[in-house]
């Protein structure tokens, strides 16, 4: 089992980082979130998580140790894959999603990309006491974390990438701040959400 490398980062992709270690490549999925703190040709360390399925071997990747103890009890709940697990933490820092389950804050939960009440309430239940090990401050939601400034990020990346697509300025922003404005997404989620509501709404945009 693969716990952490130390290596150059080579590549920055969509989720994913190329590790060059000791001259041998390694894919690691990350977070939003960590993708934007790494550098192409900076020497970093990542912790961690082997996932095996039948059609291939799996490398996620998080930038402290607390991230992946954070993940790893997100995947045993019923429900949240790494996938998933990795989208929560995209969205909002690792504390502040510890924090909202220790609170039984559902709301927050719900916000987050691909999590309905259903899984939220069971995220909450098989995990509110199971996180006291863990050295997170419960005294705010965003404990630690600055989830606002992140937003901005992604509002900003978003509008940027539909006006890419050939949408007006004015499109883009608006249809940047209706999906941004009562739920947290990556840039990924926001897009689709955005170019949805594009669709939705064409007509009244070009009225």
């Amino acid at each position: 089992m693969i716990i952490f490398l130390d290596g150059r980062v080579d590549t920055l992709g969509i989720g994913y980082v190329d590790l060059d270690v000791n001259h041998v490549g390694y894919r690691v999925y990350v977070s939003d979130l960590t993708l934007r703190s790494l550098r192409t040709d900076e020497d970093v360390r990542l912790y961690t998580y082997q996932h095996v399925r039948e059609d291939g071997v799996f490398l996620f990747g998080f930038a402290t140790l607390q991230d992946r103890q954070i993940f790893e009890r997100l995947i045993s709940v019923s429900g949240v894959g790494p996938k998933l697990a990795m989208q929560m933490l995209g969205a909002l820092p690792a504390p502040a999603v510890v924090a909202a389950i220790r609170q039984e804050d559902a709301q927050t939960l719900c916000g987050l990309p691909g999590i309905g009440k259903k899984t939220a309430q069971r995220m909450i239940l098989e995990l509110k006491d199971k996180l006291d090990d863990l050295p997170v401050s419960t005294d705010s939601i965003y404990a630690n974390a600055e989830p606002p400034k992140a937003q901005v990020d992604v509002a900003d990346d978003v509008t940027t990438a539909l006006i890419a697509l050939g949408y007006r300025q004015k499109e883009a922003m608006a249809a940047t701040e209706h999906v941004l404005q009562n739920q947290l997404h990556t840039v990924e989620t926001a897009i689709k959400a955005a170019l949805t509501w594009l669709y939705a709404n064409q007509s009244e945009l070009n009225a």
